[in-house]
């Protein structure tokens, strides 16, 4: 039994148009990931020593 594949009976303007959506796409892609591996290396963030907080006053001492 043959099933009709109509999409992909493209004419030639439309099969053009798909290429180059393709190409965009693809070089989209490559741009990006070029941009990600020419980042530098992430730092450690340097972190300070936590500071207690102040402690409320006792209650008895009013």
């Amino acid at each position: 039994m043959k099933l009709p594949v109509r999409i992909f009976d493209l004419s030639k303007s439309e099969q053009r148009v798909v290429i180059v959506i393709i190409l965009a796409l693809i070089a989209g892609a490559f741009a990006a990931y070029e941009r990600r591996a020419r980042q530098p290396p992430v730092q450690p963030i340097t972190t300070t020593a936590p500071q207690q907080s102040p402690s409320p006053p006792p209650k008895d001492a009013q």
